[in-house]
């Protein structure tokens, strides 16, 4: 069966509804920004995302997500991120609500909006994010919980294990995997695989391999 450019989209970016760049961790002060791309696959189609962040000051920023499929440019997805932070010596935490619509920069003519509810945290040695959104009819919960190892010397590596359930018009999914993320100074490296936990989405099939490379100033 054939799926449009927007029902493949829609079906391969459950994570990237949810998550913002840069990997909803940077940046962390006023006048901060950055890009970066997030390539996934999955459907045997592969999608390029270019992501961008500007922010205001930490609690408030905003962000847009542009994909591509096959060279065809997919809908947009505006955001606007609202934090509460709370920071102390060895622990930092925010509180997140984010509004954000879907444009129809691809070949369709549907606005869709959305919400988004989520909590992070990390320690020295723990990080964790749970994020519960919506857009037009799709519905998702995202976990990503694991260790944190930095190096002392300005960078970290985090070692996290992720699960992310989506639910749609064409079904529900359940994935589950591990991930990579890696922070050098204003560099930013993840690396993700994912395979079906639970799988009713007519939609869907495979499992999902995900890339990110950003950079923030």
């Amino acid at each position: 069966m054939k799926y449009s450019l927007t029902m493949i989209l829609c079906a391969v970016s459950g994570s990237a509804i949810a998550r913002q760049p840069i990997m909803d961790m940077a940046p962390r002060w006023n006048d901060g920004y950055g890009v970066q791309t997030r390539v996934t696959h999955t459907n045997s189609q592969t999608t390029t995302w270019l992501e961008g962040v500007y922010t205001f000051k930490p609690s408030v920023r905003m962000t847009l997500k542009v994909p591509s499929v096959a060279g065809e440019i997919g809908d947009s997805i505006f955001a606007v991120p609202l934090k509460k932070y709370t920071n102390y010596k060895d622990f930092t935490s925010n509180w997140s609500v984010t509004p954000s619509v879907r444009i129809p920069t691809g070949k369709g003519d549907d606005w869709d909006g959305g919400l988004s509810f989520s909590y992070s945290s990390e320690t020295k040695s723990i990080y964790q994010l749970y994020d519960l959104y919506a857009l037009g009819d799709d519905i998702g919960l995202d976990i990503n919980v694991g260790r944190v190892f930095p190096s002392g010397k300005g960078s970290s590596w985090f070692a996290l294990w992720d699960v992310s359930a989506f639910d749609s018009n064409s079904g529900q999914r359940i994935l589950t995997g591990p991930v990579a993320v890696y922070f050098k100074r204003n560099l930013v490296l993840r690396a993700e695989y994912k395979l079906p936990a639970y799988d009713d989405d007519s939609a869907w099939s495979g499992d999902f391999v995900g890339f990110n490379i950003g950079v923030v100033y």
